[in-house]
């Protein structure tokens, strides 16, 4: 809901809700998914923060025929040029993770921003300028780093805790990865996800399925009715 709230009225919103409680109208920069796995009553609920992850390989920028999605030589963070955009849509395609969405308003594609005009603003105390999602979390699960930087506390903790990022096969090297879950029930009664069941739950499980075009680009399944998850 920080996410929301900041990127409805910043440079880059809004984020438009043409049918709010419909199936595929809604935009979500971050979405949440929960995955519960185990047997019952043995069963753990995983929560799976989803975002654009910045790839450094982003395959997105690739395939704009105009560039209006590129990458910054600065600090690496995917943005998308609404001035240049034409709405063809194969950013929405290529994205190996479904982060992109289409604004049938503003006929242009849009997406998570990594809150770039929130990080940069002189206006706010610097212990604001982080993204909103990371600043609205009141359990600090969200972590704010620069990967490029082996100092940095947050990448050390990268390493040290066994980080992974989502869907390594891509090729697209995502900027944002998980730590592995740390649960004491967890292990006792609940075999923990492996990185790849990660993944595979997330896509191939019925939990998401990547290039579902209705109004945007994903959908989440559950029972076999369609709805979406956010944060």
């Amino acid at each position: 809901m920080s996410c929301k709230e900041w990127n409805t009225s910043g440079m880059f919103g809004p984020i438009p809700d043409l049918n709010p409680y419909g199936e595929l109208d809604v935009m979500f920069w971050l979405r949440v998914l929960y995955v519960e796995v185990g047997t019952y009553p043995q069963t753990k609920v995983y929560n799976i923060p989803i975002n654009c992850f910045h790839c450094v390989n982003a395959p997105c920028t690739e395939v704009c025929p105009v560039g209006a999605t590129f990458k910054r030589t600065e600090d690496g963070i995917v943005l998308v040029d609404y001035n240049e955009c034409i709405g063809t849509k194969y950013c929405i395609y290529a994205c190996p993770y479904g982060n992109r969405f289409f604004d049938y308003v503003e006929g242009v594609t849009k997406k998570c921003t990594h809150c770039f005009d929130r990080i940069y603003d002189p206006t706010l105390p610097p212990e604001e300028r982080i993204p909103a999602c990371i600043h609205g979390c009141m359990v600090q699960a969200r972590i704010w780093a620069n990967i490029l930087d082996p100092t940095d506390p947050g990448t050390i903790l990268f390493y040290d805790k066994g980080g992974f990022v989502m869907g390594p096969e891509t090729g697209a090297q995502p900027a944002s990865g998980y730590l592995p879950w740390r649960s004491k029930y967890a292990e006792s009664d609940v075999q923990l996800l492996s990185e790849a069941e990660y993944y595979n739950v997330w896509t191939a499980n019925g939990v998401v399925q990547l290039g579902a075009q209705g109004n945007n680009s994903t959908y989440t399944e559950g029972n076999g009715s369609s709805s979406n998850s956010s944060s």
